[in-house]
């Protein structure tokens, strides 16, 4: 960490201005502690931190911090707008008493190796859904062709072909889910091409009206004038659209309302989908793009999954925040897709 040679023991006093302003320019915070644990001096990136001002030092506990006994540890701190900051904390006895506390924010390699577990836990999911899918797939052909045939036998008032034409309609059923289970396990390869965004979106929120109307949701765009250019799969992008949208509307006690918007920026775009519900529950959030996780009586919990995916693929992310008025969903598109992404 440190790039120059300090003395340990001289930082109690901190005398020096030199040495204050150039601890300020570190992107590690940097705290004093007497042998009480009050902190004494806090440089610039620990005050970002932990959302304090010089003034209130003393309102800092090293020990609630961090625990009497630990040395190091990790902490999850929520920041004014609403966000999470993983820090990794260690504290260092030094000669003369007290204590040299360091906060180094790990918040993005904290997402990376979660991302790095939830990317390999779709892989593995994948490759055990797809086998299990063929397994499935082939005695269902046969079923549907013997129903068929048996159809085509029937008089046309006979009382059994209403029966016959509900085994084909729920094997078609049955098929389309099969459908998704390979969308996840094998995701086709994709073909970008120049997509206008706000075309697709308002072909995205014209195909969950049906749902909209059931659940008594009023679906409200805010999209720019014009077209919005960028380089993208149009039927992908358009099913995580769809996807997302359906969760808004479905997550809704009627009557409410979702809120779509388009945002053109230089190098990107971004979707806002903003519902009215209750918010995400707190155990549920960690898990919302866990393949087969679902909190609704009816659905497999793929659609977000396939959808995470998708958007992955694209070079583009997508997030979530929530609280008890509503949920926020924000994908975020490059309007220039890295081909080696």
């Amino acid at each position: 960490f440190w790039m120059f040679s300090v003395d340990l023991g001289t930082l109690p006093g901190m005398k020096s201005d030199s040495m204050r302003e150039v601890l300020d320019l570190l992107n590690t915070g940097i705290m004093l502690a007497d042998v009480h644990g009050r902190v004494s001096y806090a440089n610039r990136a620990a005050m970002a931190f932990l959302d304090i001002e010089e003034p209130r030092f003393s309102e800092i506990s090293i020990d609630r911090l961090m625990g009497k006994e630990a040395d190091k540890r990790e902490a999850v701190l929520s920041t004014r707008n609403n966000e999470r900051l993983t820090l990794r904390m260690s504290k260092t006895p030094l000669e003369r008493g007290g204590y040299l506390v360091m906060l180094t924010d790990i918040t993005e390699i904290h997402k990376l190796q979660q991302e790095l577990l939830r990317m390999d836990k779709l892989a593995s999911v994948g490759e055990l859904t797809s086998g299990i899918a063929h397994e499935i797939r082939n005695p269902l052909a046969g079923i549907k062709t013997t129903a068929q045939a048996l159809d085509q036998e029937l008089a046309p008032n006979d009382h059994r072909k209403p029966y016959v034409s509900r085994i084909i309609a729920e094997i078609d059923r049955l098929n389309k889910l099969l459908l998704n289970f390979f969308d996840f396990a094998r995701p086709r390869a994709l073909n970008v091409r120049p997509c206008d965004l706000k075309k697709v979106t308002e072909d995205a929120v014209y195909m969950v009206q049906d749902a909209a109307r059931e659940h008594h949701v009023q679906v409200i765009e805010f999209f720019p004038s014009g077209k919005t250019q960028i380089q993208a799969d149009t039927g992908m992008i358009q099913q995580v659209l769809i996807n997302v949208l359906l969760n808004a509307i479905q997550a809704i006690d009627s009557p409410g309302r979702v809120e779509i918007t388009l945002a053109d920026k230089k190098s990107h775009c971004m979707i806002t989908v903003k519902d009215s519900g209750r918010g995400i529950p707190e155990h549920v959030k960690s898990r919302i793009f866990d393949p087969f996780f679902t909190t609704k009586p009816k659905g497999i919990g793929l659609g977000l999954s396939i959808s995470y995916r998708i958007v992955k693929m694209h070079s583009g992310s997508i997030s979530f925040v929530s609280s008890h008025d509503g949920t926020s969903c924000t994908i975020t598109l490059p309007k220039e897709m890295n081909r080696l992404a």
